[in-house]
Formats: structure tokens, C-alpha cells, sequence
């Protein structure tokens, strides 16, 4: 049976690309977005593609609704002072954990979070603003606190536009230093690995590039 995966900011940076290699590995895409004007899957049959805002909780529980899995790729636009983070997470999880059958749900974090790098962490204060930080904490607290909903916290290193190398190394333990950086390809990668490996539920998961 083919599994349809809801996407959080399909049409993002790290979400295109999840959307294209979930496509190619012949996966159902719902793509959330807050504006759907001129998105490039709308015409595929294969993509459903639902307009709301991860911040309003009605949007987010019609959009879970009936789905496997859930895929969160949003993020903060810290230039703006927009911190979205934790109230759509809050909302996500609540929405899945009502479910008959409770979706999976693979979300988006950040190295430096939960002590995985005190020197990272530090970075991307200076780099993104305190305020911006905590909202991700507390966004990622709701998802590691969730007791129904099986999900998978994902922590990449330094993000890079660069060619993804189809690859990624796994980080154990926390660590002093800045990671290896990763293309947000090979990001979008490991969310797909994981949508049919469940050997990561219920953990937060650094990685960086191979």
C-alpha cells in the first residue's frame, strides 16, 4: 500500500528536495504550504496540495488527517523576527496524537540543541538571534515529549546548497567542535531513509555530511 507522507514547507530550501527524492522513491506527497501559487508539483497526480499555516491548529489537524507519515521542514526566518517553531510543532504533535492510528512524525531540528554542542550552540546565537534559538529548543522539547506520536528529531550540522553527495555520517555523541557541514540534499536523504526505517523512532539524531 502506498504511503502518503504530509509535508511542513514543501516547497522550502531542505523541503523541495525531500518532496523530489520522496517522489522518485514513489511516496505520496500532502504539501502543506502557507502560499501554493506557482508551486512546481501541482500538477503531478502524485501531490495533494493543501494551503494553510502550520500556526493555526484547525489547518494543521485537516491536513494530518488520514496521513502515515508527517515531514516538518519549516524553519524560523530569524531576519524577520518570525519564530514559528515551537507553536507549529506544538500543534503538529497534538494533531497526530489524536489520530485513530497516530501518524509518524519526522521533524526538523538543529545540532546544538538538547547540550549536542555548547560551541554550536553559542554560533548560532550570535548568528540567529537568542530568541530564535529558544523557539527551536522548545520546538524540539514538544516533539521529544511526546509519549503517541512515533517521531524522529533530526539534528544536522551546518546546512550547504552545495551538491548533495547522496550520503550523510551519523553523529553519536555530543561533540565541542562544528560538525562537518551538509547539503541540505543529503539532509532531505536521511528523512527519506527514515521514512521506512524505524530503527531512529523515539530519538533526537545528529548528522553531518560524509
Amino acid at each position: 500500500m502506498e504511503k502518503t507522507i504530509l509535508v511542513f514547507g514543501a516547497n522550502g530550501n531542505l523541503g523541495s528536495h525531500f518532496v523530489n527524492q520522496a517522489l522518485e522513491a514513489g511516496y505520496k506527497i500532502k504539501a502543506f504550504l502557507y502560499s501554493a501559487k506557482s508551486y512546481e508539483h501541482a500538477n503531478n497526480p502524485n501531490v495533494e496540495v493543501v494551503q494553510g499555516d502550520a500556526t493555526n491548529y484547525d489547518d494543521v489537524a485537516k491536513a494530518v488527517s488520514g496521513v502515515d507519515i508527517v515531514v516538518s521542514c519549516i524553519g524560523n526566518s530569524p531576519k524577520k523576527k518570525i519564530y514559528i517553531m515551537a507553536k507549529a510543532y506544538d500543534n503538529i504533535m497534538l494533531a497526530a496524537s489524536t489520530q485513530t492510528k497516530p501518524p509518524r512524525a519526522l521533524m526538523i531540528s538543529s545540532i546544538g540543541i538538547g547540550g549536542s554542542s555548547w560551541l554550536v550552540k553559542f554560533l548560532l546565537q550570535q548568528i540567529g538571534g537568542k530568541e530564535g534559538f529558544a523557539d527551536f529548543e522548545k520546538a524540539e522539547k514538544r516533539v521529544l515529549e511526546e509519549k503517541d506520536v512515533p517521531f524522529v528529531a533530526i539534528r544536522p550540522a551546518g546546512l550547504m546548497d552545495k551538491q548533495g553527495k547522496g550520503k550523510y555520517r551519523i553523529i553519536n555523541k555530543p561533540t565541542i567542535f562544528f560538525p562537518k557541514f551538509i547539503a541540505r540534499a543529503d539532509v532531505a536523504k536521511f528523512f527519506v531513509d527514515c521514512l521506512s526505517d524505524t530503527s531512529f523512532d523515539g530519538k533526537a539524531v545528529m548528522i553531518q555530511g560524509a
